[in-house]
């Protein structure tokens, strides 16, 4: 609106000075040097008031970034975790919702709704549910990073509101497809999760060859040194099933080192590996669970969480089922096992011809009939 008021005021301005300055010459008031002499001050200062628009216009525009800026300050300071909390106790035995609610400031519906579950040490909990069910919202509950709008986030006997946020994030251990790929040294990216451990005797191969990445330095040009990055010359580059190994080295090094309880959450962890492979990751995840440490696995591949200790249901931002594999399977209307079985039947089912997409094949010619 801004543009068009200023560019119809500076057309007008512009018309008008022309008949003013036609008008001079027709009258012999101008002589035509003076008249040229005009014209190109009216063309630049035409083309400065233009630019002057334009600037207090992206001015305008940057100035609404910075309200938003001090609004999302304002709100994260009232939500984040107190950094003068009480310490966690070394042993918490599990980690506990409490009809926990939570709804983010631009939605009308809660992402979860009076979620109510139990996380033990020593055990491998699935999470599972369609898009939009709140898979995400309960891992970034439980991590610290989003605080609940109601109930209570119980670690051990301790509220998680009166935690102090250093704890906490040092009990906590996340992998997620997308998680960050640090154009650093190969070595420190693997050590970057726990850096105060140092470099001598930090079981930095042991946590290589639990992910099966501990012959990927045989391609790096300068071993475990190379660059990771394609923006640097002479870089290593990886695929994306060698990146999702190098992230659970780097989650094994960040969880295996921890001597107190501990949540490690794995969000999708094997989007970009082959079926084998995919596998055993899986197998490899779950063999990350110890008498201390809780493994919360969230995925949509159910064929992986049928060894899963307890598998959660979530719907709509809701609980709606838990229970071990072959306990949900048996419910024959149970959201779980529509799920499982629609998955199952993509790998068992032949399919029809005439429904699947792409060009048919074409019947062999007499010469190239089996004998």
């Amino acid at each position: 609106m801004i543009e068009l008021v200023a560019a119809g005021s500076s057309g007008l301005a512009t018309a008008l000075t022309y008949t003013a300055v036609y008008g001079m010459i027709t009258a012999g008031w101008m002589s035509l040097a003076v008249a040229g002499t005009a014209v190109v001050a009216t063309r630049s200062g035409s083309a400065s008031l233009g630019s002057l628009v334009m600037n207090l216009n992206q001015l305008n525009e940057e100035a609404l970034y910075v309200r938003d800026h001090e609004t999302f300050v304002t709100g994260a300071a009232k939500r984040a975790l107190p950094s003068g909390g009480d310490s966690l106790a070394h042993r918490l035995g599990a980690v506990e919702l409490d009809k926990v609610s939570c709804r983010y400031p631009d939605r009308d519906h809660s992402a979860l709704h009076q979620v109510s579950l139990r996380l033990e040490m020593g055990r491998v909990i699935a999470v599972v549910g369609e898009n939009g069910s709140g898979k995400s919202t309960l891992m970034k509950v439980l991590s610290g990073l989003v605080s609940p709008e109601a109930g209570t986030l119980w670690f051990g006997r301790q509220d998680l509101s009166d935690g102090h946020r250093r704890d906490i994030f040092a009990r906590v251990a996340v992998l997620t497809q997308d998680f960050q790929r640090w154009p650093l040294p190969a070595a420190m990216d693997l050590r970057i999760g726990r850096p105060e451990l140092g470099h001598a005797g930090d079981g930095l191969m042991q946590s290589l060859r639990h992910a099966d990445a501990d012959r990927l330095w045989e391609r790096f040009p300068s071993g475990w040194q190379s660059l990771l990055g394609r923006m640097f010359r002479g870089a290593a580059d990886l695929s994306g099933g060698e990146w999702q190994r190098i992230g659970l080295a780097r989650t094994h090094r960040r969880t295996v080192t921890q001597d107190a309880d501990s949540i490690l959450i794995v969000d999708e962890p094997t989007s970009a590996l082959d079926p084998q492979t995919e596998i055993e990751a899986f197998r490899r995840v779950r063999a990350l669970a110890s008498p201390h440490r809780v493994v919360v696995l969230v995925t949509h591949r159910l064929s992986g969480v049928r060894h899963a200790d307890v598998i959660h249901v979530l719907h709509q931002g809701r609980l709606v089922e838990s229970g071990s594999h072959t306990t949900l399977m048996d419910r024959p209307d149970g959201r779980y096992r529509a799920m499982f079985l629609a998955q199952a039947a993509e790998y068992t089912n032949t399919p029809n011809n005439d429904s699947v997409p792409g060009p048919r094949g074409t019947t062999p010619s007499s010469h190239e009939q089996p004998q």
